[in-house]
Formats: C-alpha cells, structure tokens, sequence
C-alpha cells in the first residue's frame, strides 16, 4: 500500500525545532537559579555547592547535546548491539562494590573519581534507538494493511507489504524482550521509577508503531500483577508507596518529604516569596535540590512559576510532535517520539510525585534537578529531538527495510 501525504513546510519545522531548543535552554539556565537558591542547608560554606557543581556540566551537556544532534543515526542504528552491550553492562558494573557506589541503598552510579555516572541513564539513550529499530525492521509484523498511526512525507511513497495479520514474534515478542532485557538491568539498582518509566516510553512506542491492543493489554496486566507481588513483599517500597495516600497522618514517617513539600507550595502561594527567601528547601525538606525542586519553584517563585515550568514541558512535547508527524521513515520517528516521552514523561511523573498525585519515587526534574548525568542525558535527548527534525527538511528517501 502507497501512503502519500502533503510535506511540511522546511519553516515550519525550522520553528518547532528553534521553540525546543529554547525551551529547552530556558529550562536549565533557570535550574541554575533555583539550584543557587535552594542551596543544601543553611551553611553559608555549602549553600551554593550544588549551583557550581551543576554549572559545570551545562558545557558538558550542550557538547553532548550538539553531538546527538549532528549524530549519524544510520551509523547509531548499525551500531546498536554495541550500544546496548556497554549500557547493559555499566548498569551491571554499578552494583558492583569497589565499582559502583551506593546511595541510600541504591546502587546506580559509578565513580569515576572527578563525576558520577549514572548508568541507567544510559539505558535509556540505548532504549530509544534500539527499540526504534527493531520496531522500524519489523513494521510490516506490526503495522496493519489499512492505515499506519503516523504519517510520511510525500516525495517518495513508502511502501508496505500488504498483510492481513500480524507475527507476534517478529512484531511483539522481539520489541519487549529488548525492553525487558534494559529494565532487567536497570534492576540491578534496583531503581523502580526508572523501570516503569523506560516500560511506559516503550509501551507507547510500540503502541503508536501499530502493535496490537490485543498483545500489549495482557502483557500490561501480567506486568501490574507483577507490580503488585512485588510491592507487597517489599516493606519499605509498600509504605512508601501507600504513604502519600495520607500525607498528614505519616508526615512524621514515610511522608515527611511528601508533606514539608506540600508545605512549600502553600507557603509559595501565587507568586511566591522571592528567590533564595525560600526556608522549607533549605531548612525541612531533605533533597530539596534533587527530587524535590518542583517544590522549592513553588516556594520561592509561586504557582505562576510552576505553571510556566509545566507549560514549557508541554511546549516541547507539542513542537516535537508538530515535527515528527513528517519525519522521513518509521525510524526517525521512533526515536523523536521515544526521546520526546523521556523527557515530558519523566517531568509529569516527578510533577506528580512532589504534588501528591503519584506515590514517592525518586525521578529527577528534568534540566532542572541536581544531577550532572540526568542534565547530560536529556541534552542528548533534546539533540536526538532536533536531528529527526532536522532530517525532516531533508529530501525524502525510503528506507531500507521497505526496498527488501
């Protein structure tokens, strides 16, 4: 079946690739104020730490970020079994002892001495390219005969077999088991928040790709069943996990950080009480610069901040998606999607945490969260975002796997 579209104007994508990128800088150079005035405590010697510290990486994470978007994504793809071996495999190292180290029972980063990795970042770079691969080789598996869930450009017609049915091995079976295979690794840390939130990413890849409700609705309820056992027999995340279901109850206990959070935000009020005059994010709230910073914009800068922040996550995710309805090949725009998800969903999820809607969990705020890895790795996110697009304005071209 031919499939032929009207193509996009190459100023109009130009445009949603500028409104990303500047979105995306508006986001960290304000993580930087909020990391000069959260500070760590109330020690002068330390209050700013973390600010020179995250400053740091900002040249680091726009190298990295300029890198991903110049990248070959050809030569990405054909590098992927590598690629997935060294993410896999660092994952792995960071719960070796000596090599990995240990934070609040967590073993997720390595310590190369001047930085700390944290390896399961790295999964998820590895996860949007490996699995927009195999969802791209596998299309005509996945992709019923009538209508694909995303559209092509109009220059060269993309060309699918025509199938009544579906392979569920080729099509199903292979796509989950490289997520499988990435969130089993990233167990290790273990790192629970990470493993739901690379399943969520690409559950929805495949979903948009065309694999049938009728294969990932079960596996989506053997999953949550999973879930559940596993929450049930493990005592502390049980009680974090039902603890911000009562907040006021537990807030001497496992919602201590769920409340003083809450907290902030009433003090805040609409416009908040100014910059560096927040007293919760340096005084009652443990890991208010990490986790918890959603809170500290709240407090200091006011619900009109974090309504600006949000609408800024959701500005990027509505250029991206403008943008990667036109991309060149079911590839590109597996990769724009799966790096775009990463990114908005983790923010909804760390939103959600912080405000009470989602059980505790330790996800970063993107750009704006301590962390020189998380910074890093969403630049590189940001630059994936840009090279789809950029390939976008390109001339038209098919594929390899719709030639054989």
């Amino acid at each position: 079946m031919v499939i032929k579209v009207k193509q996009e104007e190459p100023g109009a994508l130009g445009g949603y690739a500028l409104g990303i990128f500047v979105l995306a800088v508006t986001l960290a150079l304000f993580g930087l104020m909020v990391q000069y005035s959260a500070g760590i405590s109330l020690s002068a010697s330390n209050r700013t730490a973390a600010f020179y510290r995250q400053l740091a990486y900002v040249p680091v994470a726009f190298i990295a970020g300029f890198a991903f978007f110049r990248l070959d994504l050809d030569m990405a793809r054909a590098w992927r079994v590598p690629i997935l071996w060294i993410a896999c495999g660092l994952m792995v190292l960071a719960r070796v002892p000596g090599v990995g180290v240990s934070v609040n029972g967590s073993w997720r980063w390595i310590d190369f001495g001047f930085f700390r990795l944290q390896a399961s970042d790295l999964g998820k770079l590895a996860l949007v390219i490996v699995l927009s691969h195999f969802l791209a080789v596998m299309q005509r598996h996945t992709l019923p005969n009538k209508f694909p869930l995303y559209r092509l450009r109009d220059r060269k017609p993309f060309i699918f077999t025509d199938r009544g049915w579906i392979d569920c091995r080729e099509g199903f079976v292979k796509p989950v088991g490289v997520l499988l295979g990435i969130a089993a690794c990233i167990a290790f840390g273990p790192d629970l928040g990470t493993i739901l939130l690379c399943c969520a990413v690409g559950g929805v890849m495949m979903l948009v790709s065309g694999v049938r409700w009728a294969y990932v609705i079960p596996s989506f309820l053997i999953g949550l069943g999973g879930l559940t056992v596993l929450i049930l027999n493990w005592p502390n995340r049980l009680r974090r996990f039902t603890s911000f279901l009562e907040p006021w109850e537990k807030r001497g206990d496992e919602a201590y950080q769920l409340f003083e959070g809450m907290v902030a935000f009433g003090v805040g009020g609409l416009t908040g009480k100014g910059a560096a005059n927040g007293l919760q994010g340096r005084a009652y709230l443990p890991e208010a610069h990490t986790d918890f910073v959603f809170s500290v914009i709240g407090e200091e800068y006011g619900l009109a901040a974090t309504t600006l922040v949000a609408l800024a996550y959701l500005g990027i995710f509505w250029c991206a998606y403008r943008a990667m309805r036109h991309t060149a090949d079911l590839y590109r725009f597996n990769v724009c999607l799966g790096a775009t998800l990463f990114l908005v969903f983790q923010a909804l999820i760390n939103m959600g945490v912080v405000t009470g809607l989602l059980p505790t969990k330790g996800i970063s705020l993107p750009f704006i969260s301590y962390g020189g890895t998380n910074l890093v790795i969403m630049a590189c996110m940001v630059g994936l975002i840009l090279n789809c697009v950029r390939a976008s304005g390109q001339p038209a071209f098919e594929p390899k796997e719709a030639r054989a």
